[in-house]
This record gives structure tokens, sequence and C-alpha cells, in this order.
């Protein structure tokens, strides 16, 4: 459609709040103080993982946006909030990213500058005026190069952690290449251990620990179809639009 055109770099987030809309609206805040020669084309695609608290993006936001509500209550979801993200996307240039992270201006404008990505490019924080180590859950790369894995396997929905590790494994076994940029750094806010947490729900690894040590032993045995380690699970839940907006 013409109105997409103009947009080159898709913006994924899960949201999954359950107390304040505080942390969204407060991201949502900042990136509309960009520079609207580069705001107009990125499209932030905001995946409410059937949160308790109703996710509603303020009626002045000038940011090019999807809200899209996932309808069926799945615990720890995000894995399937980044496909559905992904599925959504209107560019072949993604970011996928959460909450806890912020893009400064400057990173923007170098990613919409730069070509398609043929590999994952990762991003080193800044936390409390330190540098910390990139996390997986915050990445560059294509669309292509996204479902080269078919997605994130759904399979570990439903309880905490491992998703975004296996993912990369997977990745890695295809012939993806892992980078980290050198220059361009995003501002890391852990939310987990702060007075005001974004949710309350409990990091238990007791199920999907054994589940990736399983498909990683899969994935080690080049006798085996490294796709064998993955569940094929995709977008295994309802969702529907909430509201869209692309006016910039």
């Amino acid at each position: 459609m013409l109105k997409y055109q103009q947009i080159k770099l898709s913006y994924i987030i899960p949201v999954y709040l359950d107390n304040s809309l505080e942390p969204l609206h407060s991201l949502i805040k900042t990136y509309e103080s960009y520079d609207d020669t580069i705001l107009k084309h990125i499209h932030f695609i905001f995946v409410d993982d059937y949160s308790p608290t109703e996710i509603v993006i303020p009626e002045d936001c000038k940011l090019n946006y999807t809200l899209a509500k996932i309808t069926t209550n799945i615990m720890w979801n995000q894995g399937g909030a980044r496909n559905l993200g992904v599925h959504l996307a209107k560019s072949q240039k993604l970011i996928a990213t959460d909450l806890d992270h912020t893009f400064p201006e400057t990173v923007f404008e170098y990613l919409l500058k730069s070509k398609i990505p043929d590999n994952i490019f990762t991003f080193k924080r800044i936390r409390d005026g330190d540098v910390a180590m990139p996390h997986y859950n915050t990445f560059f790369l294509s669309k292509g190069t996204f479902f080269k894995s078919l997605g994130v396997d759904e399979e570990f929905c439903g309880n905490y952690g491992f998703e975004d590790l296996f993912f990369i494994d997977l990745q890695k076994r295809l012939g993806t290449k892992l980078y980290t940029f050198r220059n361009q750094t995003v501002i890391s806010h852990e939310h987990k251990n702060s007075e005001k947490p974004q949710h309350g729900l409990i990091r238990n690894e007791a199920i999907t620990k054994p589940l990736y040590k399983a498909k990683v032993r899969i994935l080690k045995d080049k006798t085996r179809d490294p796709f064998d380690a993955h569940s094929r699970l995709f977008l295994n839940f309802e969702w529907r639009i909430v509201k869209e907006s692309i006016t910039i």
C-alpha cells in the first residue's frame, strides 16, 4: 500500500504490563522527541501479550505505529509476540527489542542508512553509566533472516526463558553470523530488580531449561536436520489489530 512506502525500518516490541502504562508511554514520549525526518521511516509495532492492564497508545501519538493484541492467555508468550510483530512488519529491516531498551536517535539514523542485513547484529548496552554486554532479546536483522529459522520456537511459550537463546543457536547452525555493533549502543533500563517492575511474573526455568538442552543436542548432531529441533509452532494463539496509525 502507498502509505507504507516510506517505511524503511520496523521496530518490534512485545508489551506485558500488569500495573502501569508508564514504561510504554515514557518510551513513546522519548521517541516522539526525535526528528520527523527519521520517524517518518520507522514503523513501531507494539504487541500486547495479553496484559492484565489495558494497553492504550496516547491519542496524540505522533509515531507510525500498529498496536496488536494477543487474545489467548499464554504465560511468558514474548516469543509468540515477537513472531506476531515480525509477521506484521511492513519493511525488510527489523529491530527486535523490548521495553527495557531505548534506541538513541543517532542509532535509528544509522540503521535507516544501512543496507538490509544478511546476518544478525546485537548492540552493546549502556546501563547505569557502564557498558554492558549485548542481550539476545535486542537485535537488528532482516525479515528474511528472522524466518530463516522459522521464527521464534513457540514451544518455549508458557514458561520462562531460553526461547531467545535457541533462536540464536538455530540461526548459527543454519549459517547466520552474529555480530555486535562497535559504535552503536542502546540504553538499558533493567526492570526486574527495580522498585517498580513492569510485571510480577515468576521466572522459573524448570521446564524451559531441559527443553532447551534437548534442542541443543539435536543442533550439535551434524547427522540431524537442524529443523528437527524446532516444534513448528507459530502464531499458536488468537490475536487482533487494536489500532494502527501511519501518518507521518
